[in-house]
């Protein structure tokens, strides 16, 4: 046998690393773990077994240097070796007609390479398309994948697949899945959604009507999510997980379907951690959280958002946090409009949750123009947990009250310092909340001292005595401070 140490021992005696590895290169076990590199579970026993055989020739720590790093090469030797381009062409230039014949063909590493064109299919990436890149040849304008509206079927569903699979430069239509994901489907899922165009997509249950993703890791950047439907998340839907979603166009989603909760008509995040930064949310619309619902987020981050012109029927035109510790930062929040209640801008709420989770924070954001009915509020604030802060931001909103504070539990003072209120004279400040001082009822009172004496901040005061005069206040003075 191969693995006798009089096989494989050099001139005078010695053991031969060189002569191992070229010995067990032509090991059947080695050869078939090679040819699929996909195979991680056949790598692992190979793996053993060549540690196995080498005790017998090596001291125990040598022979597990030497099968982890063979098996190493040839994993990475294989994966490169085996990676293919697969051609998809409905016109039959390619190596197959249709998009799921080239992902079924595809291993780990694959690209399956698509030609311009509209296939009406809808697609399944599950393991056997792990690590496989799902590509157009022109992009989104000329290539469409659309499922025809057929019922309960989403466009692309992607299940227990890794990190490196991949969808990139598609247009996505036509979904209408009974549960969530209406154009792209995440279960258990990694993966990355890149410049693609999703397009009149429902879900009609659950949440993602253009992305509906479940206990899964996403990333979605540089697409635009448009015109799509849901019970929760009009545009994008994450329940579970983690999700990055970047550098995005979101509009005209609505989150309105009868069976969900019609929150989140561009974004709505139930998850472990999410990162939403510097996408356009626009137009869209909900029962609660037009432009975006967190809804209980440990770590939610929303970072350089423009957030503009959309639409609640109840509260948080812009934003609605529902026991969320999210960080807000750098975000122009503009144009919103709450209807039936409040909170025009943003409405925070928590209830007490069970661990406490740490206070939400709005720091350095531009609030302009945003309107409500109802309690007339811009920022509109339930509390019976921690209270959230807002310092450093900009307010000028279209409404009677910046601030309205209404039912909580017990004596607290919420941090307002730091904002410029396009005024800085106090009792003008004061005028704008609602709080402890305007009902005895209320037990929370807002703090605005150091509050900015212009626009861009460069003064603060906490007193009225002499304040400077303060900067006018216009549309494109805010522009100029914070493009």
């Amino acid at each position: 046998m191969i693995y006798r140490r009089d096989r494989v021992a050099a001139r005078g005696g010695k053991q031969d690393d060189h002569a191992v590895v070229l010995a067990l290169i032509a090991h059947p076990v080695l050869e078939r773990s090679c040819g699929n590199p996909t195979s991680r579970g056949r790598l692992l026993v190979t793996a053993l077994h060549v540690k196995r055989r080498f005790r017998f020739m090596y001291p125990p720590h040598r022979a597990s240097a030497l099968a982890l790093l063979l098996l190493t090469l040839l994993a990475t030797d294989a994966t490169l070796a085996s990676a293919a381009t697969i051609h998809v062409d409905q016109a039959g230039g390619g190596d197959y007609l249709t998009i799921q014949e080239g992902i079924d063909a595809a291993a780990y590493g694959d690209t399956v390479l698509v030609a311009p064109g509209t296939y009406y299919e809808h697609l399944y990436v599950g393991p056997t398309a792990d690590g496989v890149t799902l590509l157009s040849e022109a992009g989104p304008e000329s290539t469409i994948i659309d499922n025809e509206g057929a019922s309960y079927y989403s466009v692309i569903h992607c299940e227990n697949v890794g990190p490196d699979t991949r969808i990139e430069g598609f247009a996505i239509t036509g979904g209408d899945s009974y549960e969530w994901g209406g154009g792209i489907r995440a279960d258990d899922a990694d993966v990355r959604i890149v410049s693609c165009t999703i397009i009149g997509c429902r879900a009609l249950w659950m949440e993602g009507g253009g992305i509906g993703s479940t206990d899964s890791s996403i990333e979605v950047s540089g697409c635009r999510i448009e015109g799509n439907r849901a019970g929760d998340g009009g545009g994008i839907g994450v329940w579970g997980g983690e999700a990055i979603i970047k550098e995005n166009t979101i509009i005209s989603n609505a989150a309105d379907s009868f069976a969900g909760n019609q929150s989140g008509g561009g974004i709505y995040v139930y998850c472990n951690h999410a990162e939403i930064t510097d996408n356009l949310i626009e137009g869209n619309s909900a029962l609660d959280g037009g432009g975006i619902q967190d809804w209980g987020g440990d770590e939610t981050s929303i970072i350089s958002n423009r957030i503009i012109g959309n639409y609640a029927g109840s509260i948080g035109g812009g934003m609605a946090l529902y026991n969320s510790a999210c960080f807000a930062s750098g975000n122009t929040v503009a144009g919103n409009h709450a209807n039936q209640f409040g909170g025009g801008a943003v409405d925070v709420r928590n209830t007490g949750s069970s661990p406490p989770r740490a206070s939400a924070q709005f720091i350095n954001n531009v609030f302009f123009g945003n309107t409500s009915d109802g309690d007339e509020s811009a920022i509109r604030i339930r509390q019976s947990g921690p209270t959230p802060i807002f310092n450093h931001n900009f307010f000028a909103d279209d409404t009677t009250y910046e601030v309205l504070v209404t039912s909580t539990p017990s004596a607290d003072t919420i941090d307002f310092t730091g904002n410029w209120w396009g005024t800085d004279d106090p009792d003008e400040i004061a005028a704008k909340i609602y709080d402890c001082n305007d009902d005895p009822g209320l037990l929370w009172c807002i703090d605005f001292s150091d509050w900015c004496t212009d626009a861009s901040c460069d003064g603060q005061v906490t007193s009225v005595e002499d304040p400077p005069e303060a900067a006018p206040v216009s549309w494109g003075r805010i522009k100029s401070l914070y493009r």
